[in-house]
């Protein structure tokens, strides 16, 4: 369990620095990822080109874990994020993740989070 724990502050660090091939590693090829403002997006290669779009959306987005709740091949985490818009504008939020894995791969990651606003265009 404990390297749930350190891959999912892994995983943030990895989304902090757009590191896309890093990112893969950690997803199940059949990964499912529910985002507010986005829907379900299913299987690792659909997730990889949504954070792509994402990451286009800002141009920094830094991630903070700041606690990860651990019970079995479940964990949630709660984080916040700081960055600057591509048009130049601050942005911050706050939320939880929760976290599904089937051995060392997420298998299902869900976000909420306070700043509800969040539509990817």
């Amino acid at each position: 369990m404990e390297s749930h724990c350190h891959d999912l502050k892994s995983f943030f660090d990895a989304m902090s620095s757009r590191d896309i091939a890093r990112l893969e590693t950690f997803l199940d090829p059949d990964v499912k990822f529910d985002l507010p403002g986005a829907g379900v997006i299913d299987g690792s290669r659909r997730v990889l080109v949504f954070l792509k779009l994402l990451f286009r959306k800002y141009a920094s987005l830094v991630f903070t874990v700041r606690e990860v709740l651990r019970d079995g091949d479940r964990a949630c985490i709660a984080w916040t994020n700081e960055g600057v818009t591509a048009a130049g504008g601050q942005y911050r939020n706050s939320g939880v993740t929760l976290v599904h894995f089937s051995g060392s791969r997420i298998v299902f990651l869900s976000d909420y989070f306070k700043d509800t606003s969040f539509v990817l265009r």
